[in-house]
């Protein structure tokens, strides 16, 4: 299973991650953070949960982090970026040009705090939201929001999981690519 997380904003906005979005961190074979963690030591704290951790720098970042990412599961091309520079924020042509660039089939995203999973031009674009529910830029605050995908024989099993009054909701979707 890999695990996506974006947007954290500690300790500018949010004081933690819940704990049940820790526990799926530590239970992936791959955990991916879309930027924006703000600290260095909440990078450093969640790849110590981690099997396997893919992160990329938001637009919060005062240390170094790549500005994409791209790794491998299951027989499927996968990459992370934040979003930062992309107006409107989300724009799907842009984030399809992303994916080109990337040569991938899946683009996990962050950068609007919004979950989403969307299969544009034979590409899917994922955005886990804020993994806190912390609001900015276009988006007012929510409820902590994350994604996880596994691999059902060649498709994509992407469960869009959402935190309300520490109650866990999830919507499962399936994908071809």
């Amino acid at each position: 299973m890999i695990a996506v997380i974006s947007d954290s904003h500690i300790p500018s906005r949010a004081e933690e991650i819940p704990e049940k979005f820790l526990e799926k961190v530590e239970k992936a074979e791959i955990t991916v953070h879309c930027g924006d963690f703000v600290t260095e030591e909440l990078h450093d704290c969640i790849e110590a949960k981690a099997e396997k951790f893919v992160a990329v720098k938001g637009n919060c970042e005062r240390f170094e982090l790549p500005s994409s990412e791209t790794f491998s599961y299951e027989g499927h091309n996968f990459g992370a970026y934040h979003g930062t520079g992309i107006n409107p924020r989300g724009h799907h042509p842009t984030l399809l040009r992303i994916v080109d660039d990337l040569d991938v089939d899946v683009l996990f995203h962050g950068h609007t705090h919004q979950q989403e999973a969307v299969k544009k031009e034979g590409k899917l674009l994922l955005n886990p939201g804020s993994c806190t529910g912390v609001g900015g830029g276009s988006s007012e605050r929510g409820n902590p929001k994350m994604i996880t995908v596994d691999d059902d024989q060649g498709s994509l099993i992407v469960k869009l999981v959402e935190l309300t009054d520490g109650y866990e909701t999830v919507e499962e979707r399936s994908f071809n690519i």
